[in-house]
């Protein structure tokens, strides 16, 4: 089954970001000068090689290398979603920027971004047997939708967990969540054989990836999960690196050390569910997006306390998972 692009719900974010239209390409475009690249500055084409991308909403990202897309995939408390965030860097054409559905920097950049990640979403195809039961049994069963980030993997992904600063000690929260999409898979009355594939390495010195301004850091080729400041309403942040057809390689996730979290079989009180934040989390290692927030699925943007749900697929979380894998 073939899937349509389905672009994740803007939101308000308060940055100066404006739509750009396609324009032809700049032969021997000049370099970005200064560490800290605006996205004004990016529009002009000009090529980046290193440096941070500084969003108005004082999020930075490292700019990635030639040829590699970088996706920002925070989830939020609440209804305060900061807004997905794609930072491609396509070499000589500049660099494209996506937050939600506006798109900014390089005009060529963007129309080259846009048309790779159409046909990477396009091509995504339903690759094990679908078995229908007709059961539905919650509210996340009503709905079908599902976003593709355009990323995926072509192996298995291997990470390390770095447990400084930890606000609970069970890494095995986490590792259910990556399980929560891979192998033989039903929901919703649907059976689908997953592909995905995890591998737990062990603990790991160095840090996720990710910084305290709600943004990723510099691609070491090694997937971490960690813990750290984020920014007041971000739970967790995931940051994946993938090249310009799509193949992921390395994978960040860090989770706020400024919440209180619980990581047992049931959870009471003020506290977010690690396993159900990061069941969410992974499905954003594995290339999905977000989903609507009323969808009640796993993938909706926003979570609450307590939010137990979140640990068990919906029917659009299911069929994403099945259309990449």
């Amino acid at each position: 089954m073939r899937t349509s692009w389905k672009a994740a719900a803007a939101v308000a974010l308060g940055l100066a970001l404006t739509a750009v239209v396609a324009a032809p390409g700049i032969a021997g475009a000049p370099s970005c000068q200064g560490s800290s690249i605006s996205i004004h500055e990016l529009a002009s084409g000009c090529r980046v090689s290193s440096g941070v991308v500084a969003l108005e909403d004082g999020r930075t990202f490292a700019v990635p290398a030639a040829g590699v897309t970088l996706t920002a995939a925070p989830v939020a408390e609440g209804n305060a979603d900061p807004g997905d965030v794609v930072i491609a860097n396509r070499g000589a054409a500049g660099i494209a920027v996506q937050v939600d559905e506006v798109w900014a920097g390089s005009p060529t950049a963007v129309r080259q971004e846009r048309a790779a990640q159409q046909r990477r979403a396009l091509g995504a195809t339903i690759r094990g047997t679908v078995s229908h039961s007709g059961a539905t049994t919650s509210a996340s069963c009503g709905s079908k939708a599902y976003v593709l980030t355009g990323a995926h993997w072509e192996s298995t992904v291997q990470w390390r967990y770095n447990p400084t600063g930890a606000r609970v000690s069970n890494v095995a929260a986490i590792q259910r969540g990556a399980e929560a999409w891979t192998g033989t898979i039903t929901a919703c009355g649907e059976t689908v054989r997953s592909t995905a594939a995890q591998e737990y390495l062990g603990t790991a010195k160095q840090q996720a990836a990710v910084t305290a301004d709600g943004g990723c850091g510099t691609s070491n080729r090694t997937s971490v999960i960690g813990w750290g400041k984020l920014p007041t309403k971000t739970l967790a942040l995931t940051c994946i690196w993938s090249f310009t057809g799509g193949v992921a390689f390395e994978t960040d996730q860090r989770y706020s050390t400024s919440h209180r979290w619980g990581s047992t079989g049931t959870c009471s009180g003020n506290r977010f569910d690690l396993r159900g934040i990061a069941t969410h989390e992974w499905g954003h290692s594995y290339g999905l997006g977000h989903s609507a927030q009323k969808s009640g699925l796993v993938m909706k943007p926003s979570s609450t306390v307590c939010d137990t749900a979140q640990r068990t697929l919906g029917l659009g979380d299911l069929r994403g998972i099945a259309a990449l894998y």
